[in-house]
């Protein structure tokens, strides 16, 4: 599967594009927290889980080697009856836009808040952390939607890998092994690690309260945090370097066709069923 650096980075992609799916998510924030939601519960992502969710559970999948998370399934069970009511939501007044805070700009509010003494000269005086404001109730459904994509998102990007590395193996006359995890997962490490990434979710009172509602299972606020946490380590450690260490299976021209792969499809998909759903973007 591919590393939570790669979630990010193929998030910020897809919302850059600002095609169909960018034009749709109105919650940001929830979307790119819902692209890493499936990793949480199962217990990869948040240590100390103490009732892990099987993955089979989580992802859709089938217990196997090389699991192919049923996208589509999810998609009928969870997002398409949520997105039958976006036009709603947004007549009712959930259509603004609430956008992804970088590791920049983070840090620059952390320390404004914490140590106005770095920010002297440099604008604005520090102001107190103001409270969320609770979300209106349709608020609160826009931004389950959001997540519940990102989530699709997320099970799709897997499937998709997935299947690559399966059919890459065949091609190469290997088989799934304990040894070729640990190959697999160090490449998709350092291929992550190419990518440069700033965006991190920010644990506002709306995404806590869309997380829980999210409808496949919900997820407890501790879960959130620290995942929120894990995210912002990720992306702060992740430098975008362009050299790399040599991979020890894959290689650069299965990264760079997958990675587009991915965003097309992820795109294609999106539109093709909001269409259906009768909410084309």
């Amino acid at each position: 599967m591919p590393s939570w650096n790669i979630h990010i980075a193929q998030t910020e992609e897809l919302l850059a594009r600002g095609g169909a799916l960018a034009r749709a998510v109105r919650d940001r924030n929830a979307f790119l927290f819902g692209n890493v939601v499936p990793d949480i519960m199962v217990g990869y992502m948040v240590p100390g889980v103490e009732e892990p969710i099987p993955y089979r559970i989580t992802h859709f999948a089938a217990e196997e080697p090389i699991p192919k998370p049923r996208e589509g399934e999810f998609w009928d069970t969870f997002v398409a009856p949520l997105l039958r009511g976006q036009g709603r939501l947004d007549a009712e007044g959930a259509a603004g836009i609430v956008p992804i805070r970088s590791i920049g700009e983070e840090q620059e509010s952390l320390n404004r808040v914490h140590f106005p003494k770095r920010c002297a000269g440099a604008g604005a005086p520090a102001a107190p952390a103001a409270p969320d404001a609770a979300p209106s109730r349709c608020e609160l459904r826009r931004s389950t939607l959001d997540l519940v994509l990102g989530a699709w998102a997320h099970l799709l990007a897997d499937n998709l890998w997935n299947t690559r590395v399966n059919e890459y193996l065949d091609a190469h006359g290997g088989k799934p092994s304990e040894q070729f995890r640990i190959k697999k997962q160090a490449d998709f490490d350092a291929f992550g690690r190419t990518r440069r990434i700033a965006s991190v979710p920010q644990a506002s009172e709306r995404l806590l309260l869309a997380a829980e509602a999210f409808p496949q299972y919900p997820l407890k606020r501790r879960f959130v945090l620290e995942a929120v946490g894990v995210a912002h380590e990720i992306v702060r450690t992740n430098g975008g370097f362009e050299e790399h260490a040599a991979y020890r299976l894959l290689t650069d021209e299965f990264f760079a066709n997958t990675f587009a792969e991915v965003l097309e499809a992820t795109e294609a998909r999106f539109a093709e069923r909001a269409e259906i759903s009768g909410h084309g973007a």
